[in-house]
């Protein structure tokens, strides 16, 4: 990761009359990108102040907006008390004339009165939409840190403007639990100035077990903070030094890089049956070499086996439905060459903008060799019955792109007897997860719509609280197909689950991460379960299910999850809801309200 993605700034430990010579000199001189300076100067006088109603020039540190663009101004301390109240206030008004990039709001302390009483004081502050940003600053490894941060949070109803000036402890490294707080809208990272330690030339560094917690936060985006000695010239070296330690991050691939694109950007399932896929999408897609090369060695594996079967003659018939820009039909035509086997491709694919680039490799790469048909996989009559069926319908959640609706059709119509379903099976995974930044961004559509919709997410600013547990599957191995009911009905495609977690620490569920896992056929596996992920596989982003009302749990509390997948009609969607603490987040999408997929 290149340094200049790297802002760190300092915070001076001696009081500081002026803020802009501050700036043109100490901090530029220590290649800092940024202070955290007090607003005010440490020998202003309250009473006085509030007395006139203004404030004297001598009364502050910022004193102009000249170096508001690198400034975060600290409020003086609270207390619970309306001549400190209105202080605060003041100092924030002034902070939002000055431009200033935040205010830092002092620690959080006291008992539970005192904790309820900055709780209001801050949610005031934030009632004014057009203010600044506020950092509260939380001490890592203070009791009750993280608990007396929620409840504030909570009180200030999850505001947007909220964020988290997280100052690590050297004394707690190790024992402060630093995915409770990846899950936290952490803004800036403050390194003390005894975290670092002199190495044999004299230059200062973090020790191993701080290296490791400060390159973890260097993955998220945050800024850092490097807090002045209280008897140093300044920070300088630590902050070339944290450059230093940037610089010195691994690189990413190519598709991680890509893949970082999206962190935290939540997206709008795709709905492959009612909308034709661009070509941009589909590019997308086949540029996941681990996905492709798992579902050859399947089809290699069902080539096999069809072959080797005592009733079979002929050529082996192989159905590639939903073939978009065709990357399962080249596998297909490549596994049959590793066999020398005699196959018989056929690419089904209803999208008419897809069939050209189908038709163009047809001619140009498979030289004729594959049967094209535009038609719907759930409708179309073959003359002749497919061996081997191969699809790629597999959505974030399994289900989700409705492969089971779709493939009943494509049995029912184009299979033969013993026919080889690929994928053959495929199971929905679900656990709770902590996610400020997520829940903030689903909110931004609407407190309904918003938090009622599933999305397609690379999580990154999250916590999952506990291992994923299967919710339910769909086979397709032959057997189940001759089981099920007349399918138009859809009534067997609808599924019902419930499972029960322990959290893994103190933490705030703000809905449900969604995996799948898939295999192919046996022996022949894909995932993108946290603990089984396939490796450099990046076609699937986990799903987002956020719930409306964001439930506080405790460390090792039971944390119940029920899901339903219901159909009606041509629409078909999931309904959600998590219980936790004695407490409900309620039903979600109930029937279908607010989100469905149609079919």
């Amino acid at each position: 990761m290149p340094s200049h993605r790297i802002s760190i700034g300092v915070e001076p430990s001696q009081p500081i009359a002026d803020a802009d010579s501050f700036v043109n000199g100490d901090m530029v001189h220590q290649g800092a990108d940024f202070a955290v300076l007090p607003i005010m100067r440490a020998t202003a006088v309250a009473e006085q102040t509030l007395d006139r109603g203004y404030f004297e020039l001598d009364d502050l540190a910022i004193k102009t907006s000249a170096s508001s663009y690198c400034l975060l101004g600290a409020t003086s301390p609270w207390t619970n008390d309306a001549q400190r109240e209105a202080l605060v206030n003041k100092q924030i008004e002034y902070a939002g004339y000055t431009g200033l990039k935040g205010v830092v709001t002092p620690a959080i302390e006291g008992d539970e009165s005192a904790v309820a009483a900055y709780g209001r004081l801050l949610y005031s502050l934030l009632a004014d939409e057009t203010g600044p940003s506020v950092y509260v600053r939380v001490c890592a490894g203070a009791d009750n840190a993280w608990k007396r941060w929620n409840y504030v949070r909570v009180m200030c109803n999850h505001s947007e403007r909220l964020q988290v000036l997280l100052e690590l402890d050297p004394e707690a490294a190790g024992s402060v639990p630093m995915q409770q707080w990846h899950a936290e809208p952490v803004r800036v990272v403050v390194l003390p100035a005894s975290m670092f330690v002199e190495n044999s030339s004299g230059y200062p560094v973090l020790p191993r077990r701080h290296q490791t917690t400060v390159k973890e936060w260097m993955d998220y985006s945050v800024a850092f903070a490097v807090q002045e000695p209280e008897t140093s010239s300044g920070v300088g070296d630590q902050i070339r030094y944290m450059r230093h330690l940037a610089d010195t991050l691994p690189g990413r691939d190519l598709a991680n890089t890509a893949s970082d694109e999206y962190r935290d950007v939540l997206q709008a399932p795709l709905q492959p049956l009612m909308d034709h896929l661009e070509s941009v999408t589909y590019e997308t897609f086949e540029q996941d070499e681990p996905k492709y090369a798992h579902y050859e060695e399947a089809m290699v594996r069902a080539i096999g086996d069809v072959a080797a079967r005592p009733e079979h003659t002929g050529p082996i018939v192989l159905m590639v439905v939903g073939a978009g820009r065709g990357p399962l039909v080249s596998r297909a035509l490549q596994a049959s060459r590793r066999l020398d086997a005699d196959v018989h491709v056929y690419a089904l694919e209803k999208n008419p903008s897809a069939l050209v680039e189908l038709q163009r490799k047809n001619a140009e790469l498979w030289l004729g060799a594959v049967t094209l048909v535009h038609a719907d996989m759930r409708w179309w009559q073959p003359s002749e019955r497919a061996d081997i069926l191969v699809s790629e319908l597999l959505g974030s959640f399994g289900d989700n792109e409705l492969s089971p609706e779709c493939l009943d059709g494509a049995l029912d119509h184009l299979a033969a007897a013993n026919c080889v379903c690929i994928p053959r099976r495929y199971t929905a995974y679900a656990a709770p997860v902590s996610s400020a930044v997520l829940f903030r961004r689903a909110r931004e559509y609407g407190s309904s719509h918003g938090l009622e919709t599933p999305y397609v997410v690379n999580m990154h600013a999250a916590h999952v609280l506990a291992d994923a547990q299967p919710l339910w599957s769909f086979c397709h191995d032959g057997s189940a197909a001759a089981q099920r009911v007349t399918w138009a009905s859809n009534a067997h495609n609808q599924r019902a689950s419930s499972a029960m977690f322990s959290a893994s620490c103190a933490s705030m569920v703000h809905g449900l991460a969604a995996f799948f896992d898939a295999e192919l056929y046996p022996g022949v596996v894909l995932s993108i379960c946290p603990d089984t992920h396939t490796a450099e596989m990046h076609s699937w982003f986990p799903m987002y299910f956020p719930i409306k009302r964001p439930l506080t749990v405790a460390a090792g509390s039971g944390i119940s999850v029920h899901m339903w997948r219901r159909t009606g009609g041509t629409k078909t969607w999931y309904e959600w809801s998590v219980d936790a603490g004695g407490d409900s987040s309620g039903i979600h999408n109930i029937n279908g309200h607010e989100y469905w997929i149609g079919q």
